[in-house]
């Protein structure tokens, strides 16, 4: 994929795609940040990125990491940032928290593994399916419960932060395994009337937010990245003449981390 910053009139039918990474080849003549050649990537949320040339403002621009591979980092915005949301603003992990992630085999859940366990240094324990389960547990969690065999809302453990990154589950299931001053994340309450009804009401205990795409916190994602605090997980690569498929794959909500849509 190429991205051109130049200004040209926006085309009559949308093009699908919000996040995109590629290498600059051209830049509008007020432009001082970027230049030809620069790689980055982004979040573009008028959509586009399915195309071979994409035009956006120079401000939703972050540098692509340098130790990641272009396939690689087009997995990282769209599901980076949630976790980000999650954890920087909303309920913040102290060294050696308990925290539980539902849902930690997705998209966004494979970052916020390892958000909570190396930015922050939780306990993690992540929820997910019983074929996903190594995984989980090579990219940073302690302790990994199969959803399939045990509920998690009836452990004898309590957390100090639950996320939800899919809508599994609500503040009211999970109270009894919440501490005193836990708080519990989610990250689309639409999803679950409970948990709407519980944010509408002012309920302190839970927490709401989608991403933050802007290029401040995809810089923050590529210095962690850079650091090693965190790789991103990529179930698929499909071309672009599959696009259908890869579709296809996503509405399943099995994925194994991120899928990709590669643009030669």
């Amino acid at each position: 994929m190429r991205i051109g910053l130049t200004g040209i009139r926006k085309p009559r039918m949308r093009v699908p795609g919000l996040g995109f990474v590629g290498e600059i080849v051209a830049v509008g003549e007020e432009i001082t940040d970027w230049k030809i050649g620069d790689q980055v990537y982004g979040f573009s949320e008028t959509g586009g990125a399915y195309a071979k040339y994409l035009c956006v403002p120079s401000d939703i621009l972050a540098k692509k990491p340098k130790n990641l591979t272009f396939q690689e980092a087009a997995a990282v915005p769209g599901g980076s940032t949630p976790a980000l949301i999650a954890f920087r603003d909303l309920a913040t992990p102290k060294e050696g928290d308990k925290v539980l992630i539902i849902g930690a085999s997705g998209g966004i859940g494979t970052f916020a593994v390892q958000m909570a366990k190396n930015v922050y240094g939780a306990e993690v324990t992540g929820v997910c399916g019983p074929t996903n389960m190594d995984m989980v547990k090579s990219i940073g969690a302690d302790f990994v419960i199969d959803y399939a065999k045990e509920d998690y809302t009836k452990g004898e453990i309590k957390y100090d932060i639950i996320f939800d990154t899919i809508g599994a589950s609500n503040l009211s299931k999970c109270k009894n395994i919440l501490t005193e001053t836990g708080v519990f994340v989610s990250n689309n309450p639409v999803t679950n009337p409970r948990s709407l009804f519980h944010m509408i009401t002012g309920i302190k205990r839970l927490k709401s937010g989608t991403a933050d795409e802007s290029a401040t916190a995809m810089e923050q994602i590529r210095q962690w990245i850079e650091e090693g605090k965190i790789v991103p997980v990529i179930d698929t690569v499909y071309p672009l003449s599959k696009v259908s498929e890869a579709h296809r794959h996503y509405e399943t909500g099995h994925a194994k981390g991120r899928i990709v849509i590669g643009i030669e």
